[in-house]
């Protein structure tokens, strides 16, 4: 065989392995997870304060685990196929054990996407009736629209194993998990929140944000109002949101304040006669803009809010 194509032919497989190889690097995104003791046996990894990007990777979600004898159990896996691998690889420096269950809050794909990962390892998938239906198998997801195919990787939707009716109780070696939906529609249609009585742990997702805005798009802040109070009346000694790092017994005040004065000045609002295509500009509550994703998010959910408490109004006509 001629030389010259010999080389030509081994030039061209060098190129192909390099490019390979920076696409494998690509979507081995480093999230630099570490993981921080909320409670005794219970860890998360908290996501920043951001919208999804390509630069973080889709990392702007809380992800939790619990430690039992038996192996660990996981409250949301992440953004990424890859996050979830990683996220385990830090688990596994804590205790060399498997994940038997996660549990995903919601179905915003944030707090899910990395099911995959477990799934591949065997771990059994629980989710509420409505976020199960509403990961949709094939789907082209948010998270994949913006980080893009190679980031995005590995990651795909896999099915549910096991669906929260009402509510489920699960034990695990020496732990027991108490998760229920506690209101019909809060952030979104489905949200779960998982109790453990033995540490007075309670884990809410989007229920609670703290230090960014909440979105009120797929939801009520009538119900979101309404799932706090449900929150509070467990008096948890430590309340782990799915954004935000505030997790003592009084994680929920500030979140309640927002809620609160905006159901409070669109209501006076609309009193006045202040239509919706001026009701942003009416209410801006400033005092919130120290929190992240202010400009994103107040103004829609001033608007979702209007429209949600009008139809409360005409109903009660």
């Amino acid at each position: 065989m001629n030389r010259s194509i010999i080389k030509l032919g081994c030039i061209a497989t060098m190129l192909f392995l390099s490019t390979a190889i920076k696409a494998e690097d690509k979507s081995s995104f480093d999230y630099h997870l570490k993981a921080k003791k909320v409670s005794e046996n219970v860890y998360c990894f908290f996501g920043t304060l951001e919208s999804i990007s390509k630069e973080n990777g889709g990392n702007m979600v809380n992800s939790c685990y619990v430690k039992t004898k038996k192996g660990f159990v996981v409250i949301d896996s992440g953004a990424t196929f890859s996050y979830a691998k990683q996220a385990y690889a830090e688990m596994k420096k804590i205790a060399n054990l498997p994940v038997k269950y996660v549990i995903n809050t919601h179905d915003h794909d944030d707090h899910w996407l990395g099911n995959s990962f477990y799934k591949s390892k065997g771990a059994i998938l629980i989710a509420s009736k409505t976020c199960e239906e509403n990961m949709v198998l094939g789907m082209k997801t948010r998270m994949e629209k913006v980080l893009g195919k190679v980031l995005f990787g590995q990651t795909k939707t896999v099915k549910i194993d096991k669906i929260v009716d009402d509510n489920l109780t699960l034990n695990l070696g020496e732990e027991k998990f108490e998760i229920a939906q506690p209101i019909s529609v809060a952030h979104t249609k489905g949200d779960l929140i998982i109790y453990l009585p033995s540490k007075k742990v309670l884990f809410v997702g989007d229920l609670l944000f703290n230090g960014r805005l909440t979105s009120l798009r797929d939801g009520s802040i009538l119900g979101s109002l309404e799932a706090l109070d449900v929150i509070d009346s467990y008096h948890a000694k430590n309340i782990i949101g799915g954004h935000g790092y505030e997790t003592d017994e009084n994680a929920t005040a500030e979140f309640r304040q927002y809620l609160l004065e905006i159901k409070k000045q669109v209501l006076k609002a609309q009193d006045e006669d202040v239509g919706m295509e001026k009701i942003t500009d009416k209410v801006k509550m400033p005092y919130f803009k120290k929190n992240k994703l202010y400009d994103e998010l107040h103004n829609r959910n001033v608007l979702d809010a209007y429209k949600e408490l009008e139809m409360m109004e005409d109903d009660e006509e």
